[in-house]
């Protein structure tokens, strides 16, 4: 779920940021490569959700090693639970805050391309004022 709903916030995101940036683009071309940085704001939120999954993964392990499976009788049953809600609530929590980040983003980057497309200085300072 973390790995899924961080996507959907990016793509979301991109989405904001891309459609402001090719109507900014059309008043002045020049403005599509300075407006890249946005973009890659919003895909690292996608970044951060393949990071979560991979260290959701290592923290499984490989249940085909543990001795203890092959006696049901011996379970303890509230820590599987245990670990499954943990391990999916860790992965809705870092995915619906990605959702929201993608989102804020691509707000903040579609924000930014319009008003800069009749200037021609640097653009560099104010995405990553956004960011940060």
């Amino acid at each position: 779920m973390g790995l899924g709903l961080s996507v959907v916030g990016a793509a979301w995101g991109m989405w904001l940021t891309g459609s402001s940036l090719v109507g900014a683009a059309i008043k002045a071309p020049r403005i599509r490569s300075k407006n890249l940085i946005s973009i890659i704001f919003c895909e690292a939120t996608a970044i951060y959700g393949v990071i979560l999954a991979i260290l959701l993964l290592s923290k499984i392990g490989d249940v085909s090693k543990l001795p203890v499976l092959l006696d049901r009788d011996s379970w303890d049953y509230n820590q599987w639970y245990f670990a499954g809600y943990a391990l999916f609530s860790a992965g809705m929590s870092v995915g619906l805050t990605n959702v929201a980040s993608g989102i804020s983003v691509g707000i903040a980057g579609s924000g930014c391309a319009p008003p800069h497309a009749p200037d021609s200085t640097p653009f560099l300072q104010n995405p990553l004022l956004a960011k940060f």
